[in-house]
């Protein structure tokens, strides 16, 4: 069976590939990018398609917007198996996403008592990542979050 693409080539964005499938939807809460409202970008989800490495996989691309490394660590986190491509003018720029080490002001802390949810302390939440136990530790409370919920806990960013 010959294939075909089902989306055709951008000459302009970041492809984010090998997404689970039907996972889609967490990495665009996990970027904002189901905010995206500026018309010279264009957004394609391609939900549970053909994989020769993972049989089924969601991809993301995005037109004319390159999100940042910082992101793109955040989202390899939840989902390991994520490739990242920039593309300018046709070329193809791979990047591999690292585990970081701390995320600051990108996840809410889910305890509601926990100093970063207060709105008299102007503080940012901190959390510190624990690759074996997959979670990250609130620096404030000690609250553990499982990777896997931090697509729910994402501080929307003002503007976006």
């Amino acid at each position: 069976m010959e294939e075909h693409l089902l989306v055709r080539k951008i000459d302009m964005g970041t492809v984010i590939d090998h997404i689970p499938p039907w996972k889609a939807e967490n990495v665009l809460r996990l970027l904002e990018l189901d905010k995206i409202k500026r018309s010279e970008y264009s957004l394609i989800v391609l939900h549970n398609v053909p994989s020769r490495k993972y049989g089924r996989k969601d991809m993301i691309k995005i037109y004319r917007h390159h999100i940042s490394h910082d992101e793109a660590d955040i989202i390899c986190l939840v989902y390991p198996t994520i490739t990242v491509n920039y593309i300018r003018d046709w070329r193809v720029e791979k990047y591999k996403p690292k585990i970081p080490e701390k995320i600051v002001g990108r996840i809410r802390c889910p305890e509601p008592t926990c100093i970063s949810n207060s709105p008299r302390e102007p503080i940012k939440s901190r959390f510190r990542v624990i690759g074996e136990l997959r979670a990250i530790q609130c620096e404030y409370c000690d609250t553990m979050v499982e990777f896997e919920r931090m697509a729910d806990l994402v501080i929307r960013r003002e503007g976006s």
